[in-house]
């Protein structure tokens, strides 16, 4: 690969000219902020492709003088017209080339839209969601700026977070803001993939490659080829496969099963899981080559007990939803069943509050009533873990504090509340009526 097609997947624009401006380098990121195609500029003087030149009065190439003579980097604001006319605040940072006898035979610039991170910092703090993402804590936040940043670039991308906390979604998001949205996006969850079959989904077969192949078959890397391919689970992996995985990845060529021809796939490779891929490659159950090749970005999601301050956006979103989809007629909650989901851990996430949510609603509607209600929750989310003293053997030293904890988890259900302390009914009457 040239070092051009390289510099073309970077985040950031690039462009580079000799000592008389001749423009040399010029990246896609650099075609999209500027609006001029690499054609246009390349060979070309930078004060004759862009009006006013370039960095106008703080040029550092003008009328043949450099200025200063020697520098390491210029950092400096500018103010940039693009081709449509659109006003853009530039953050340039200017390095100097220098030939073998050490004199500057010219410069490469990087630059950013500081006025459209600007923007979109103060976007994200007006919205409730992003890409599909559901959420405004502040450690959701970074996650979209992190999407935002990695979408430009073809960089392999891991995703860790538990189960149910929404890691498909985040892929896709990368995916529809990145310059491949036009292709296919592609998920594999390779967890639920038999190890038998896994090669075969991956990469494909051709006919009579095995007992069955009546016919050839396109894997998933094919499928996804110009798009995005998402390896769900990847450390659920068999060793064997890693091997495979991580020739790909280097190569950018895979083979069909029963196939010595390779295939040339230009596919942007985005992983998750929810196992710790470090402590697993310790313990030699995962490739440490294949982990830093699929781990070039990182991006790391909360669970949901990290961010209980969007639970009541997500509970409006799943009710809608469910209005929308299923034609139930359910469209708030009560006070008592917001503060239960507030103090219930949610060891599923998102996905065990979307559950939650479901089956609260089909209860409701169930009983007649167009809003949800403690006794519509599953015990699960009512019966809350309460503190109570372990030599608590016998109703003799059950505390008030406990019994009183036991009626507010569940909305003062005595039933409930007898069966969360481990007593009869009966019984918590008579402590009730003694205590009183």
């Amino acid at each position: 690969m040239k070092i051009e097609d390289i510099i073309d997947y970077l985040p950031y624009a690039v462009m580079g000219h000799d000592i008389r401006r001749r423009i040399f380098l010029f990246n896609k990121e650099a075609e999209r902020l500027t609006g001029y195609k690499k054609e246009e500029v390349i060979g070309r003087d930078c004060h004759d492709v862009f009006p006013g030149g370039f960095c106008g009065e703080r040029c550092a190439f003008q009328n043949e003088i450099i200025i200063p003579s020697n520098f390491e980097m210029i950092h400096y604001p500018i103010e940039f017209v693009d081709k449509k006319g659109k006003k853009h605040m530039l953050d340039v940072r200017v390095k100097p080339i220098v030939d073998k006898e050490k004199n500057i035979a010219g410069i490469v610039a990087t630059f950013d839209d500081v006025k459209s991170d600007i923007e979109f910092e103060k976007e994200l703090n007006k919205i409730d969601e992003f890409c599909g993402i559901v959420g405004k804590d502040p450690k959701m936040l970074k996650i979209y700026q992190q999407i935002k940043s990695v979408a430009k670039v073809s960089f392999p991308v891991l995703i860790q977070g538990e189960s149910g906390t929404g890691k498909e979604l985040v892929a896709q998001a990368i995916h529809k803001l990145s310059p491949r949205r036009n292709g296919p996006f592609v998920p594999v969850n390779c967890g639920a993939i038999p190890d038998t079959l896994i090669e075969s989904e991956l990469f494909g077969y051709e006919k009579g490659a095995f007992t069955g192949a009546i016919r050839e078959k396109k894997g998933r890397f094919e499928l996804a080829n110009g798009g995005t391919i998402f390896l769900d689970e990847i450390g659920d992996i068999s060793p064997l496969m890693q091997v495979k995985l991580l020739r790909v990845i280097q190569t950018g060529l895979i083979e069909r099963l029963g196939s010595i021809r390779p295939i040339k796939v230009d596919v942007r490779i985005i992983s998750a899981t929810n196992k710790d891929l470090e402590k697993e490659m310790i313990e030699g159950r995962f490739r440490d080559d294949l982990y830093y090749r699929i781990s070039v970005i990182p991006i790391k999601i909360p669970p949901l007990r990290e961010r209980k301050g969007d639970i009541p956006i997500l509970v409006k979103k799943f009710i809608k939803e469910i209005s929308e989809s299923f034609s139930i007629n359910v469209n708030s909650i009560s006070n008592a069943v917001m503060k239960a989901l507030l103090n219930y851990s949610w060891p599923g996430n998102v996905r065990e509050l979307q559950n939650v949510i479901q089956y609260a609603a089909v209860q409701a509607q169930a009983n007649g009533r167009n809003y949800i209600e403690l006794s519509d929750l599953p015990d699960r989310v009512l019966f809350k873990k309460i503190e109570v003293p372990k030599e608590v053997n016998n109703t003799q030293t059950l505390t008030i504090e406990a019994i009183n904890e036991a009626l507010k988890s569940t909305g003062g259900n005595k039933a409930k509340a007898a069966k969360l302390l481990g007593i009869s009914r009966a019984t918590l009457y008579r402590l009730l009526k003694r205590l009183s």
